[in-house]
């Protein structure tokens, strides 16, 4: 028999206004055909920002409709699924009976993402679409501005390196949820909304003050309706806006109550409750830095959802294309607080040669490799804090980071993990900063911590003397065989003195051997 030459994959989204599912048939990145689109609206997003609950009708009313796309699935016989919920679910004090009751009644599993999981889906979409379009390059600078019904992304990337990166829980939605309705119908409102929006982003103003932006990117749910009031059709793919035509739009929304807008515009109550708040969101985002020119995209959360299941798993160079970009944005929260750069990438250069001799038999895979290479570079950032307590002080600016395109437990093992590889993870006594560890995930953090505590140990002197290294284990030895003519009189005892932890660990004796080429 013939071996089939695609797969069909589907993408669902359990999102705050919009449950969404996706069916596609692909054979690489560059192949994809889609086969089906679903789209029903509806209220998750009010629920949960109002009442912290999804009502069990709401909860009925999401299964049935699961049941239908269950079966779409079953017809076209989609191989391979990913089910995601974002900010409503996510945010929802129930939402571990949804996902059960989605489970009991459809057999599909949901994957609930944090912040910085979304908005990178979201990111990675946007971006193809502008390479596609011939919008990036080493030159290009652009400020990407993400807005969702719970949240905000707003990512600056220059000469296709991530330069900084923020997530905030101001989306449209939430925003509207948190005026009642007769303040949203007073005159007043739209001056103390925008002074509102104006202190939140106070921050990210003053990350971005010296910035020079090419393009502003704006993409969100409720991109449609912005291109509606300018009057611009709809279309996919990229549009260009002048900067002059939305200046324009702000100053007729400004002098315009509710009413108002809903007669000027000819659009109903739901959907001119939330203009005030994109208009004014996007007025923000246009204040914080001068740009040259705005665009939008359509590109949706789904549509990302496909890009990561498909791209890493059919090209290689996309995979590696990911993986730098990830690292390029540990380098950016590193240089927010003054690491060592050329330490912080000698530890990293170490660490993941022990890793990848060790890790195929340690239970390790690729992405605790990522996690490996985000502790070696950021093990150290606490020292822009205090040099005395830096480790402590590290776990604790990684814990307030956004890491885009990580869980929250990513991050809690990353920071975990540059805590202990200056502690001991068995003496029974942790700092009251830092909290307990999971048994779950404690095996984990162990090794990531171990190898940077070597690969710190083999840069004590900071000087970067070890050239190149080679790993090899044998008879219940690591032994490292370092490359260098300098003396490493230093590496060797601190190594011999961190040896301890890393056998606990690995069941291995580490052994550093200094060799001379």
């Amino acid at each position: 028999m013939r071996k089939k030459q695609y797969k069909i994959f589907a993408a669902i989204h359990l999102g705050s206004e919009m449950i969404s599912m996706q069916i596609v048939q692909y054979r690489n990145l560059n192949n994809i055909k889609i086969l089906e689109e679903c789209n029903r609206r509806v209220r998750l997003g009010e629920e949960t920002f109002k009442n912290k609950i999804i009502p069990f009708s709401m909860v009925n009313e999401i299964c049935e409709l699961l049941v239908g796309f269950k079966r779409l699935m079953t017809e076209y016989e989609v191989e391979e699924y990913s089910m995601q919920a974002t900010t409503a679910v996510r945010e929802a004090l129930n939402r571990v009976f949804l996902i059960d009751q989605i489970y009991i009644r459809t057999g599909l599993k949901v994957t609930v993402i944090d912040l910085p999981e979304e908005i990178y889906t979201k990111y990675q979409s946007i971006r193809r679409t502008m390479k596609l379009d011939g919008l990036t390059g080493v030159d290009e600078s652009m400020l990407m501005m993400d807005i969702s019904s719970g949240g905000l992304g707003i990512t600056f990337v220059k000469d296709n390196v991530i330069r900084y990166q923020q997530n905030l829980n101001i989306g449209v939605i939430r925003v509207k949820e948190s005026f009642n309705r007769n303040q949203r119908s007073s005159m007043k409102f739209n001056q103390a909304l925008a002074e509102y929006l104006s202190s939140t982003m106070g921050a990210v103003r003053d990350a971005l003050k010296n910035e020079q932006v090419r393009y502003l990117v704006l993409s969100g749910a409720e991109s449609e309706l912005l291109l509606q009031m300018l009057g611009i059709e709809f279309k996919a793919g990229v549009i260009r806006i002048k900067t002059e035509q939305f200046m324009q739009l702000f100053k007729t929304v400004h002098a315009l109550n509710l009413p108002q807008i809903i007669k000027v515009f000819k659009i109903n109550e739901d959907i001119a409750e939330l203009v005030v708040p994109t208009i004014l969101l996007y007025e923000q985002l246009l204040a914080l830095v001068q740009v040259q020119e705005i665009i939008l995209t359509d590109d949706r959360f789904i549509d990302g959802i496909c890009l990561l299941h498909i791209g890493p798993k059919t090209n290689r160079d996309y995979a590696a294309e990911l993986e730098q970009e990830q690292l390029s944005l540990f380098h950016s929260i590193g240089r927010r607080y003054h690491y060592d750069e050329a330490h912080s990438r000698q530890v990293e250069k170490l660490a993941v040669a022990m890793f990848d001799k060790l890790g195929k038999h340690h239970g390790l895979d690729s992405h605790s490799r990522i996690l490996l290479q985000a502790t070696a570079l950021l093990h150290d950032i606490g020292k822009y804090v205090s040099l005395r307590s830096h480790s402590l002080y590290s776990y604790k600016l990684l814990m307030s980071s956004d890491m885009l395109g990580f869980s929250e437990l990513d991050k809690k093992i990353v920071a975990l993990a540059s805590y202990y590889h200056a502690h001991r993870l068995f003496s029974g006594s942790i700092h009251t900063d830092v909290e307990q560890m999971s048994p779950e995930i404690m095996p984990l953090v162990a090794k990531l911590a171990a190898l940077v505590r070597l690969a710190d140990a083999m840069d004590r002197s900071y000087k970067q003397k070890i050239k190149s290294c080679r790993v090899n284990v044998k008879n219940g030895v690591m032994k490292v065989e370092a490359v260098t003519r300098e003396d490493l009189t230093i590496e060797e005892w601190t190594f011999a003195s961190k040896a301890s932890f890393f056998e606990e660990v690995y069941g291995l004796q580490a052994v550093l051997e200094r060799v001379e080429r």
